[in-house]
């Protein structure tokens, strides 16, 4: 109980830097608030391997965003592809308690072991999805996806 109270108290202090340093007077690029997402999430979070965006490059293609983390990614994925090319296909939030048992599993660091995609969705297409993977199996659940989701919809 601990952890997920840990858990949820970390996401909330995210959410609420993310909305004072967004409402500022000066407007942010989508580039900057996914780079400072991503940055404090990972912080939070340090144990993550990756903490990032990939933005919609093509009408089918995800490109490399703004992430944290200490792997070389994918630099582009498809749609359908992968955990974020069928999180961006059926623009839903996904999560993967075993990725090992994730047939259509995208691998770029053997060390993880789950992960959470959520889509950002405007104007019913999706634009940039947040992945996030952990070294832990079975980590996400609904607090990250509730949580990230929000987030998610600030950027």
């Amino acid at each position: 109980m601990v952890v997920i109270m840990n858990k949820q108290i970390k996401y909330d202090s995210v959410l609420a830097k993310t909305k004072s340093i967004f409402s500022g007077k000066l407007e942010l690029s989508s580039q900057a608030k996914m780079s400072l997402v991503a940055s404090m999430l990972h912080k939070e979070f340090s144990h993550w391997i990756f903490c990032g965006f990939y933005v919609r490059s093509e009408s089918t293609i995800l490109e490399i965003g703004p992430y944290s983390g200490n792997i070389i990614p994918c630099t582009h994925i498809t749609e359908g592809r992968g955990v974020c090319g069928t999180s961006m296909k059926e623009k839903r939030t996904i999560i993967v308690d075993d990725v090992s048992s994730y047939a259509n599993y995208i691998s770029c660091d053997s060390k993880t072991e789950s992960e959470i995609v959520v889509p950002i969705i405007k104007n019913n297409l999706v634009i940039s999805v947040l992945d996030i993977d952990s070294p832990n199996k079975g980590e996400f659940d609904n607090i990250d996806k509730n949580s990230l989701m929000k987030i998610s919809s600030i950027v």
